[in-house]
């Protein structure tokens, strides 16, 4: 039995749109001028029409966690046909995010965008090599997880827009797809330099993207 590739995508400003999202609720706490702010160009969001120093919207995003941020975010454009497209094309899907302040949140917003889906987090608990959990029991539903070093993860492919994260995964030699930012570029010049990548603007591009770096990881 052909063993089916196993993806693992983020969730903020890869899947979804945090971006947006943040910007709804500093409008909300009173900060204005921030509607039109362009993509950032730093992960921090410390750059040219965001904030003057790195501990701003440390400070600003649990303010706007509290405010429902993660509630408020939705799927780019094209992105729940991509998903829809990747589980019918065979692969095994598991969301994995870093939010360390979810609040549940993750959950409810899955239920409210109509997922079929639950938490992984407590099937570790069982088993300690919680990669062969993910790539082996969580066949049936769109499964996501709390996890801040997603190369434990062993997945076959990860899309992801972190930079600090993908230069990790592109450390270990494994697959990216990079959901493209300002802030990634070099990232995404790695990626592509390196043969362990490529990197997309739109979600309509994902399906055949993935499919050919999965492909080329199995030769």
């Amino acid at each position: 039995m052909t063993t089916r590739p196993f993806i693992v995508i983020d969730l903020d400003n890869t899947f979804v749109d945090y971006t947006t999202a943040f910007k709804e609720c500093l409008e909300q706490i009173g900060y204005d001028g921030y509607a039109d702010a362009p993509d950032p160009s730093d992960y921090s969001f410390a750059c040219e029409g965001w904030f003057d120093n790195v501990r701003t919207q440390p400070v600003l995003h649990r303010r706007a966690v509290g405010l429902g941020l993660y509630l408020r975010e939705r799927p780019y454009p094209h992105a729940p046909e991509a998903l829809d497209d990747l589980r019918h094309g065979g692969f095994r899907i598991v969301l994995a995010t870093s939010r360390y302040d979810d609040q549940e949140d993750t959950d409810r917003w899955l239920c409210g965008m109509g997922f079929e889906g639950g938490r992984l987090d407590d099937l570790a608990e069982c088993n300690t090599d919680f990669a062969t959990i993910v790539r082996d029991r969580w066949t049936a539903r769109l499964g996501w997880c709390h996890m801040s070093d997603k190369t434990a993860l062993g997945a076959d492919l990860t899309i992801e827009d972190n930079p600090h994260t993908l230069d990790r995964l592109m450390d270990k030699k494994m697959r990216v797809l990079v959901k493209r930012h300002a802030y990634n570029l070099p990232q995404c010049e790695r990626a592509e330099q390196s043969g362990l990548g490529l990197s997309f603007d739109d979600w309509t591009q994902v399906p055949a993207l993935a499919k050919r770096l999965v492909e080329e990881n199995a030769k």
